[in-house]
């Protein structure tokens, strides 16, 4: 089973920190946001309107969540994040997969400060590309696997009997 995990990071001290998480697949909507690991100074980003102090999630369970969050699925999704994981991620990019912001989204974020239309939102950004892979995976099977246009027989019995001419 396929998945997209999308990713919000601040800058840290030298560092991209991971403040947003998402992860979309059939049926399911997971959407994490992470406490700072350390203190610093109030900081934010004009994308997302995530600020440093904003999350729910100590920052020591990043990897947690992460590994048992995704532990279901065979196949992962995402935008340049190889490296993040013990496990291979397939590069949306690689797919030619539209950037988030040129499709558009049937769902709205619970965090206000996404409450914006042009705001950057992990959940938003996964669940349109998860849109996209589901469309592209469909046509690039049905492109792959043409229909069998191999005959088929069938042998009929019949219910009348057969009359034993002899010629």
């Amino acid at each position: 089973m396929a998945t997209v995990i999308e990713i919000e990071f601040l800058q840290g001290n030298n560092e991209q920190v991971i403040k947003e998480l998402a992860i979309v697949a059939d049926g399911a909507h997971m959407h994490y946001l992470f406490r700072s690991p350390y203190h610093m100074e109030s900081h934010g980003s004009k994308q997302s309107e995530l600020n440093w102090d904003d999350g729910f999630i100590h920052y020591s369970q990043v990897q947690t969540v992460l590994t048992e969050a995704l532990a279901p699925y065979n196949h992962l999704y995402a935008r340049g994040y190889d490296g993040i994981l013990d496990r291979p991620i397939h590069d949306l990019e690689t797919l030619d997969c539209p950037k988030a912001s040129e499709l558009k989204s049937d769902i709205y974020c619970h965090l206000t400060c996404h409450s914006f239309p042009n705001m950057q939102c992990a959940l938003r950004n996964a669940d349109v590309q998860y849109s996209w892979l589901r469309f592209h995976i469909k046509f690039k099977t049905f492109l792959k696997c043409p229909p069998n246009n191999t005959r088929h027989t069938a042998k009929y019995s019949s219910g009348v009997p057969k009359h034993n001419t002899v010629m």
